[in-house]
């Protein structure tokens, strides 16, 4: 016989335990004026981005306890119409933006830069916190 399990019980931690949950957005596709060489000036390059947002375990089954996945894609999409130079940059800006949400405390980005390299594969990756 399945167990059923309540999903914020789950949730919660036990007494003196701390207790963060996850939020991932996974394989963001987006194109972005982003590069420091002249080739890639004004010419669009394809990022995949990984979010990883840690929020405070739901105590109600409200999207407001949280923080919605269309949001992290609009944050992204955003940032990928602003003229950057680095994948460093572009990763700190968006953990920094979702870090705006009260209900995160910690964000990691990973960008990774599809055909920078001819063989291999550019990426950075960040973990910012709120204290």
């Amino acid at each position: 016989m399945a167990e059923t399990v309540d999903p914020m019980a789950s949730a919660q931690c036990q007494e003196g335990a701390a207790c963060l949950q996850e939020v991932l957005v996974r394989d963001i596709r987006i194109a972005a004026d982003i590069g420091v060489h002249a080739h890639e000036r004004g010419r669009p390059q394809a990022l995949n981005v990984h979010v990883r947002l840690r929020i405070d375990p739901l105590s109600e089954d409200e999207l407001g306890q949280t923080i919605d996945y269309n949001l992290v894609l609009s944050y992204a999409t955003d940032l990928a119409g602003q003229r950057i130079s680095l994948i460093e940059t572009f990763a700190r800006r968006l953990a920094e933006t979702c870090l705006r949400t009260s209900s995160v405390r910690e964000a990691e980005v990973q960008v990774e830069k599809i055909g920078a390299l001819p063989n291999g594969l550019a990426a950075t990756r960040i973990v910012l916190t709120r204290h």
